[in-house]
Formats: C-alpha cells, structure tokens, sequence
C-alpha cells in the first residue's frame, strides 16, 4: 500500500513538472519586449517612426510568468496575458486586448469611428 501512494505521489509530482515546463515554453515564443514596426491606416501601411510622437511610447513587454507590461502612449499598464500560439489575450486594468500572431509578428487591431488601425509590432529583446 505504501508503496502505491508514494507512486502516485511521484506520479503526480511529475506530471505537474510537464505542465509547467509546457507553459513556459508555450510562453517563450512571445517573451520579450514588442515594438510596432508598421502601422496599417485603411489601405495604406507606413513606418511606425514616421507617426510616433516624442514621449508616446508604445511597447509590450512579456514575461514567461504571464505578466506584461504595456506601455501605450507613454502610460504604463501592467497585466496578464495569455498566449494561444496564433493569438495573444491581454487584460490590465479592467481592460482586454486580443493581439493575432503569426510568425513572428504581433498585431493589435483597433477601431476609431468605423476605421480599422493596425499596428503591426516585433521583438526587439528576450
């Protein structure tokens, strides 16, 4: 009897140690901090530096735990996120954002007044 528990219980141990290994390495795709490269404004798409402001910093910033940090327009925002292997979901302060992946490139899609903006962001660190 002993023995089966002290099984089940190494068992189980190692079964939580795969999935967390999982995770992190589901994670380590988009670990890192993203910047927008390109911007999608209707049918056009130009530099990100061509429309930056100076003091509007916009960047994301993953961490293998599933915390982020958002920096949009120069405010920081920190939250949680979680990453779908070809989409990732943010919430930070009561808010929610769906990023789509796709090799290699995040991208964030927002509406103003019926018009679709995308901003289009790569990694620049680990």
């Amino acid at each position: 009897m002993r023995t089966k528990i002290t099984s089940l219980l190494l068992l189980c141990v190692i079964v939580m140690l795969c999935a967390a290994g999982c995770s992190d390495d589901n994670n380590s795709e988009i670990v890192g901090k993203w910047v927008p490269s390109t911007v999608s404004l209707g049918s056009s798409t130009v530099s990100y530096s061509d429309i930056v402001k100076e003091g509007k910093e916009f960047s994301m910033t993953f961490e293998s735990n599933g915390k982020c940090k958002l920096i949009l327009g120069g405010i920081e925002n920190y939250g949680e996120f979680t990453f779908n292997e070809t989409s990732v979901d943010v919430t930070y302060g009561g808010q929610s954002l769906k990023l789509d992946y796709n090799q290699g490139i995040l991208t964030l899609t927002l509406n103003y007044h019926n018009e679709s903006t995308s901003y289009m962001f790569t990694k620049v660190t680990e």
